[in-house]
């Protein structure tokens, strides 16, 4: 009788451990929480060296590691405070890595430096899980390599005489500028004549009178004469 009760308790415990795996695969997974309002949070691992580091949650741009930035806190801690970026570069966004997931801060989110408290996701014990790892994501300025000609239409080098344009030659000849000349009119003759007459003598009875004078002192000279004789 021994072993037939040992089969039934055996076959007991065996139905309690599968309904047991039953309700626990039925229960829903626990939402991942970022823990900030400026984060989205991602399942799974993602690291710069992969190929998805800068494609995950709209992220754009190249990997730049942490490194070449200015910060405080990192791995290992709770959180990691941007100061600085490197110069020449457009940042796009921030990965923080923790636990079983990692939050992605977008660029547009969070504004101007610094960018402080970035870290990963909420953990089971409602505090964010520390930092594995972190890196960054952005587009560097292109530079022109030293040494390269300026393309024609850039401005010439500072001292350089820009060669002038000659003015086109007009095939017309200029037209000569008609000098006004002032010209004195010229009176008619009579006109002149009437105006000598009337600036001349203006009483007509003093010519009378001088051939009267004229007429008397012949008169007298030829009366002389002809006594003497």
């Amino acid at each position: 009788m021994a072993l037939p009760r040992l089969v039934a308790a055996l076959a007991a415990t065996s139905f309690a451990l599968a309904a047991l795996a039953t309700t626990a695969s039925a229960a829903p997974n626990k939402p991942l929480v970022s823990g900030d309002a400026r984060a989205a949070v991602h399942a799974g691992n993602v690291a710069i060296d992969h190929d998805d580091a800068c494609t995950v949650g709209n992220l754009t741009g190249k990997p730049i590691a942490g490194a070449e930035f200015t910060f405080t806190g990192g791995d290992n801690q709770a959180e990691v405070t941007i100061t600085g970026v490197p110069d020449g570069v457009t940042v796009t966004g921030v990965v923080v890595k923790g636990g079983p997931a990692y939050n992605v801060y977008l660029a547009g989110a969070l504004g101007a430096l610094p960018w402080t408290g970035l870290h990963a996701p909420i953990n089971d014990s409602g505090k964010p899980a520390a930092i594995s790892h972190w890196y960054a994501c952005g587009v560097k300025s292109a530079e022109q390599p030293p040494g390269e000609e300026q393309p024609p239409g850039e401005e010439q080098p500072p001292g350089e005489e820009k060669p002038r344009e000659e003015q086109p030659k007009s095939s017309e000849r200029p037209v000569p500028t008609t000098a006004t000349s002032t010209s004195t009119a010229v009176a008619p003759a009579g006109a002149q004549e009437a105006e000598l007459a009337s600036t001349g003598f203006g009483s007509p009875w003093l010519v009378g009178m001088g051939a009267a004078l004229v007429a008397a002192g012949a008169g007298v000279l030829f009366f002389l004469r002809r006594r003497k004789a």
